[in-house]
């Protein structure tokens, strides 16, 4: 690789950066880049020799904060080429603090109010600013930016015509690194629409700087508004700046608050006046003592940036080249069936080795050989074991998780009450990941930072070799091997009522021995925690849309004439959110004879069950299965009344089957002791006799040797394919005897190939592990530990 700068990298990291050691890998430059040495010493000489007063004074110490604040200022605006006559610079904590104060002003504007248009791939802060906006739209990508500019939305053209418009976008994603058209400001500027003749833009450029030259030389073109980040190009101080186009002043100065230092004279006895600074537009919005030593470390910072790396574009070239030999080296790795490894989500606009659609930023998860996925937070672990540094989670970018990781909304609001939240280790739900390995270059990154990761990926991840036997992996059933067909599946989502009918199309999803929803709710007496048991309950009839994310309830009222009860706000049609809490005033309770439950006190579901049965009752869920709970260690799950286990029927029988999955087909899986629908593997664990009614029950026997996409995501599907097998069967079938061993053995597995320890303790398995060598940094949980198993397939010796 050619130099770029003045000084070689490798000497630039030696003396300017010296806590990178020479085992250490810093690849989350898009969080924070690193500060040099020589900026910390340089501010500390200036702290020590110098005495800086508060600049609200016209002492001499205090008049030197001043001078130095005003020249940093300047500074500020050469360094992103903005001429002083048309730019000022507020300064404030961080790029979110600099959208906030924009906010503070446009929600100060006369009713109306403003509307609000965001793109899909803006940071959270970004996103926030809808609450306070009367009508607001995301637009899912840069191509629809670009039909609105031609033609505006529907929500603006019809919004108040007095209503002023505000359009933000991030110069660069803060995800993936796509950096976006900087035309558009200019584009809305000349627009001859009258939904743009009042709309003011606001760029997030915080990402874009880090590694890249922001040039606001032609004021024309410019955004109104820029926020960013000091700490995300020189490391330190931590500080930020919002940049305002000077035309576009008069709506920051709508902002009604006032702090200290941005008035001249307060009246607060009799009568409330107050009259505000003029001079400055920055002299207006900085509330407060400035962090003025802070800006006096940014002043330095300018200096030995420029010093070590000459300009921005030196940087743009480095790490443009680096992110792009990075690139190509993770989509050529594959396994040794040919998968490919790494999938890496790269915007259509975007071209690795062009920095004006892409920056240093790669987003990506990790596959098996088997096509299943590598949960974020092991690849974090593993990560943290060698020592290298990057980012895993949700990024603080919603739009581009629910765009690449193919997360509808209905999705995203159901991962979040399965548990699922920013930097916790629930990777897969549904079979697709909830978050994002996200590495992202900077200013003194090198290529040996860029080998290391590859390393890292193909020593840890790849599996050469097939060293798995073919048929451990299940292979779908043909209609030749089966013996019945999944006629239908139904769920009982509140106990003792109806059933509901999953339809024909859905894949409806195995949670261990139970379906999803099945027995969520039960039916409680007012006071009472122990579920309810009554004939009427079956008059409640169950609908479940998970898209809305809401469960219907439809029933009759008792005809009891004699029923004292009141019945005038009875409803025959209730609705209960799938994602919400119950209530939000009621605590979870809890006994002896029953599990966790959480009573709704809604008097519309109260009314509701009451008049159906005739009894003071109510709706209760089980939150067992911790939705809610997730990440609270202290909380102490109960198990439920009966045991939840699917259970099996067959079409034909007398009565209707109350079964969850319903055959047709032979009955020979009756005698059977093990059973197979689709590509999951069950055990009966109650066989039908004449001397009873109650239907046959499965257990779910996970796989321990399949990690495919199926096998992460366990659903059934009406029409699937049914195979038995007798228990001498699972001698002959390694994929059975894989599922029994999986079910017996100990907590957790060791993950080297061909070592069949397991342990009950995850301390044990930790030593065990030490005695294999190469891994004696790995720290795990218990819960990540019991999923390695064959992880490290051919990599120990």
């Amino acid at each position: 690789m050619a130099r770029i700068y003045r000084r070689n990298v490798a000497d630039i990291r030696s003396s300017e950066y010296p806590a990178l050691s020479d085992d250490m890998t810093y690849l989350d430059h898009a969080g924070t880049t690193l500060y040099a040495k020589s900026l910390m010493h340089r501010f500390s000489n200036d702290m020590t020799k110098e005495v800086f007063g508060n600049p609200h004074s016209a002492s001499p110490s205090s008049m030197l904060s001043t001078q130095r604040v005003d020249n940093v200022r300047l500074k500020i605006l050469r360094f992103f080429k903005a001429d002083p006559e048309h730019f000022d610079v507020v300064f404030v904590a961080n790029a979110t603090a600099a959208v906030k104060l924009v906010l503070d002003a446009f929600r100060d504007v006369e009713p109306p109010g403003f509307w609000y248009g965001y793109h899909g791939d803006a940071h959270t802060s970004l996103v926030g600013l809808r609450q306070h906006a009367i009508e607001s739209k995301c637009f899912e990508s840069d191509q629809s930016v670009d039909c609105w500019l031609k033609e505006p939305t529907n929500e603006q053209s019809h919004s108040p015509s007095p209503a002023i418009g505000l359009f933000a976008y991030p110069a660069q994603s803060n995800m993936n690194g796509h950096r976006l058209p900087l035309d558009w400001a200019h584009r809305i500027r000349k627009s001859s629409h009258a939904a743009h003749q009042k709309m003011y833009i606001l760029l997030d450029a915080a990402a874009y700087v880090t590694t890249c030259q922001l040039d606001l030389s032609d004021v024309e073109s410019a955004p109104d508004f820029i926020a960013l980040s000091f700490y995300k190009i020189f490391g330190f101080p931590d500080l930020g700046a919002l940049i305002v186009r000077k035309s576009a002043s008069d709506i920051l100065r709508c902002r009604r608050y006032f702090g200290g230092g941005t008035v001249e004279m307060v009246t607060t006895i009799e009568t409330a006046w107050h009259a505000k600074k003029q001079q400055t537009l920055h002299d207006q919005l900085e509330d407060g003592t400035l962090p003025f030593h802070s800006i006096i470390a940014l002043g330095h910072a300018f200096h030995i940036h420029e010093e070590l790396y000459g300009s921005m574009d030196n940087i743009s070239r480095h790490t443009c080249s680096l992110a792009l030999d990075l690139y190509n080296r993770l989509i050529s790795l594959r396994h040794g069936n040919g998968q490919p490894v790494c999938e890496i989500y790269k915007d259509p606009n975007s071209q690795y080795g062009n920095s004006k659609t892409q920056g240093p930023t790669i987003a990506l998860n990790i596959r098996n050989a088997q096509g299943g996925w590598i949960g974020k937070s092991e690849v974090e672990t593993l990560a943290i074991a060698r020592n290298i540094h990057l980012r895993t989670g949700g990024v603080c970018n919603p739009g581009g998780i629910a765009t690449f990781c193919h997360l509808d909304y209905w999705e995203m609001r159901r991962n979040f009450c399965e548990g699922v939240r920013c930097g916790n280790d629930i990777d897969v739900l549904g079979g697709k990941p909830t978050g994002i390995v996200r590495i992202s270059l900077g200013a003194m990154s090198s290529q040996e930072d860029v080998n290391k990761f590859v390393k890292f990926v193909d020593e840890v991840f790849v599996e050469k070799q097939q060293s798995l036997l073919p048929s451990c992996v299940l292979q779908p059933i043909s209609s030749a091997e089966s013996e019945a067909t999944v006629e239908r599946i139904q769920i009982f989502p509140v106990m003792g009522c109806s059933g509901w009918q999953v339809p024909q199309s859905f894949d409806w999803e195995i949670r261990d021995t139970f379906l999803q929803y099945d027995w969520e709710w039960c039916i409680i007496r007012n006071g009472d925690t122990t579920p309810l048991d009554h004939p009427d309950m079956q008059n409640i009839r169950p609908q479940l849309d998970l898209e809305k994310g809401i469960l219907k309830l439809t029933g009759s009222k008792v005809s009891d004439s004699s029923s004292d009860l009141p019945t005038s706000e009875y409803h025959q049609e209730i609705t209960i959110s799938l994602w919400d809490d119950p209530s939000n005033s009621t605590q979870a309770i809890s006994s002896t004879n029953c599990p966790l439950l959480e009573p709704y006190d809604s008097e519309i579901v109260t009314s509701f069950v009451t008049a159906v049965l005739g009894i003071p009752s109510t709706l209760a869920r089980f939150s067992n299965t911790q939705r809610f709970h997730e990440n609270d260690a202290s909380s102490t799950i109960l198990p439920l009344p009966r045991e939840r286990a699917l259970t099996l029927s067959a079409v034909g029988q007398q009565r209707e089957p109350q079964a969850n999955i319903i055959l047709s087909g032979s009955s020979r899986w009756k005698h059977q002791r093990y059973i197979r629908i689709g590509q999951h593997y069950f055990e009966i664990i109650q066989s039908l006799s004449s001397q009873t009614s109650d239907e046959p029950r499965l257990v779910h026997l996970p796989n321990i040797y399949d990690r495919s996409l199926a096998a992460q995501n366990p659903s059934v599907h009406s029409g699937d394919y049914v195979k038995t097998f007798s228990a001498d069967d699972a001698l002959n079938d390694s994929a059975l005897r894989a599922c029994i061993a999986s079910r017996s053995a100990g907590q957790h597995l060791c993950p080297v190939f061909n070592c069949t320890s397991n342990f009950l303790m995850a301390e044990d398995l930790v030593a065990h592990l030490r005695q294999h060598g190469g891994i004696s940094m790995l720290k795990a949980t218990p819960k990540r530990l019991r999923r390695w198993k064959m992880l490290f397939t051919g990599k120990m010796q």
